[in-house]
């Protein structure tokens, strides 16, 4: 009887070494603390958070992280990490800040899927790191991307969606934002007291405001999509506030509350933006040595309207409801286009009036009371066609060369066909 007690006893301690040695082996933990250079991280669903904090790739396949803890799902530190392919779902009672934390520079994270209410990736003293393809979904509770005195980094092609603000950059300069995507979150990117920001061909569409750029200078933001941002008494699609020597240009500004609003802000460029079908193009309040051209106003149902604002350079700009005669074929119309911010000035009064905009009897009191001279927006030779719709329209015709040549290509194809089955 003995015996048999001693021989249970051995099996059983063998048991649980042999357990934790294969849970050893198995968990994600173990095999990134295993690896020297590169390690795959095996498919499957893990209930467990992982530090990376070595030179390191990291390649995940159908690797999922379900975490409750109160850790983010994965922190990374250090330089020079690589992190691929993998998909991270956080539960809702998880105590954690973010999904996923990083510190540290060099690092290379890309096909990165994130659910969370939570921060999705947040950012402490990053440098010169990249992320790509990273998708993060939210509860409208917190950021998608969170940055915090973070330098030099890349972000490109991301999708985030159902989050407050979809980018949140707070002293962090010299950040790219390319070809992204924010969708249905209250800003779809938010730049706050970071300079030298770069935002090019992105899409911030139905959010409360497309993009919040304030206290930045010397940055661009050029090539980008702000649709649809109507969804709130204070939606915009771009909002420029306390920007200064920076360029706001081709950019598509289209169904917005608010086109362009642009506070406190001088020495900017803002040209060759498609300002077109929000209820105010652009609004300017306290704007200074600001130059606006080339920029095109269509089906606004307010053009332009601005208050204090003084030695701005406006000139140049297609308005759809101007009066124009060009004399002399230059395509500049001799006439000049002049806004009157009477109805502006009168809300900012007495905010309860904005109930009557474009009520006859206010456009018969403008047309009486008029503002003084100097606080009129006047384009003095605005421009005769719309430049964009010139743009658009040779796109088109840049396409008409391939489609003849594959319609061709249909038309013999089909012929032979039809003859190749007249012989059989």
């Amino acid at each position: 009887m003995k015996n048999c007690m001693k021989v249970l006893l051995l099996l059983g301690i063998t048991y649980l070494v042999f357990a934790n040695e294969t849970y050893a082996q198995t968990s994600l933990q173990a095999q990134i603390d295993a690896a020297q250079q590169v390690v795959k991280l095996k498919s499957g669903t893990y209930k467990e958070p992982i530090e990376i904090d070595k030179p390191i790739t990291v390649e995940a396949t159908g690797t999922v992280i379900e975490n409750c803890s109160s850790k983010p799902a994965v922190t990374i530190k250090g330089d020079h990490v690589t992190l691929k392919g993998l998909t991270i779902v956080e539960c809702s009672d998880a105590k954690n800040k973010a999904a996923l934390f990083i510190s540290g520079k060099a690092h290379h994270l890309e096909e990165i899927s994130i659910s969370t209410e939570k921060i999705g990736l947040k950012l402490e003293n990053v440098q010169k790191s990249k992320f790509e393809n990273i998708q993060i979904k939210g509860q409208m509770k917190n950021n998608g991307i969170d940055l915090w005195e973070s330098r030099a980094n890349i972000f490109k092609q991301c999708e985030i969606s159902q989050v407050q603000d979809g980018f949140y950059l707070e002293n962090s300069h010299d950040n790219a934002l390319l070809k992204n995507s924010i969708y249905y979150s209250r800003y779809g990117i938010h730049v706050m007291f970071s300079d030298r920001i770069s935002v090019k061909e992105n899409v911030s569409k139905e959010n409360v405001t497309g993009a919040m750029i304030m206290g930045a200078t010397n940055s661009e933001v050029s090539d980008n999509k702000f649709l649809e941002n109507q969804q709130n008494v204070n939606a915009q699609g771009l909002l420029l506030y306390d920007v200064h020597h920076s360029i706001i240009q081709d950019n598509t500004i289209s169904r917005n509350r608010i086109g362009i609003y642009s506070e406190d802000s001088s020495n900017n460029l803002i040209t060759e933006n498609d300002v077109t079908g929000n209820f105010i193009g652009m609004q300017m309040k306290k704007l200074s040595k600001t130059v606006l051209t080339k920029n095109s106003f269509v089906g606004n149902v307010n053009a332009i309207q601005a208050t204090s604002s003084r030695q701005n350079q406006i000139e140049h700009n297609f308005w759809d409801h101007a009066l124009t005669l060009d004399s002399n074929g230059d395509g500049l119309s001799n006439l000049a286009f002049t806004a009157d911010p009477y109805f502006l000035t009168l809300t900012d009064e007495t905010p309860e009036f904005q109930l009557f905009f474009q009520h006859p009897g206010l456009v018969i009191l403008q047309k009486i009371l008029k503002s003084p001279p100097d606080m009129l927006v006047v384009d003095k030779q605005p421009l005769m066609t719309n430049t964009h719709q010139n743009k658009m329209q040779k796109t088109q015709a840049g396409y008409f060369p391939v489609l003849l040549l594959s319609l061709l290509f249909i038309a013999g194809s089909s012929s032979l066909l039809y003859i190749g089955r007249n012989k059989l």
